[in-house]
C-alpha cells in the first residue's frame, strides 16, 4: 500500500464552534479508517502561526490563505492507489463546511 497525505483546509472564519460541530463525526470516520488499517496519524493546528517567506526574510502572524481557505489539519492514510485514497477523502467532515482536501502521494525522500 502506498501512503498519502490529506491537507484539510476550511474557510478563514472556521474555529472552534465549527470544529466542535464536527468532532463526533471526525471520530466515527477516523475510528473506520483505523479497522480497516487505513489510517496512519493526523496532525491538528487550528491556531494561527509564524510564516516565514521571501529574500529577505519576512516573518509575519498568521495563515497562508487559498482561496479564502487555511490549513487547520493533515492526515496521513494508507490507500492501494490515488483513486482509493479520494474515495476515502470523500468521507471526510471538512466538505461539509465547505472546505476541501488536497491529496498527495507520499514519496521517500532521496537519501
Amino acid at each position: 500500500m502506498k501512503q498519502f497525505i490529506l491537507i484539510n483546509r476550511v474557510p478563514s472564519s472556521y474555529g472552534l464552534t465549527e470544529a466542535k460541530e464536527v468532532a463526533e463525526t471526525w471520530k466515527k470516520v477516523t475510528d473506520q479508517w483505523k479497522t480497516t488499517e487505513m489510517f496512519v496519524a493526523s496532525f491538528v493546528f487550528p491556531s494561527e502561526g509564524n510564516i516565514i517567506a521571501g529574500s529577505p526574510v519576512n516573518v509575519s502572524f498568521g495563515n497562508s490563505l487559498i482561496d479564502n481557505l487555511k490549513i487547520v489539519s493533515v492526515i496521513i492514510i494508507r490507500a492501494n492507489d490515488f483513486d482509493a485514497a479520494v474515495e476515502l477523502a470523500k468521507s471526510s467532515p471538512i466538505l461539509q463546511q465547505q472546505g476541501s482536501i488536497e491529496i498527495r502521494e507520499i514519496m521517500d525522500r532521496p537519501s
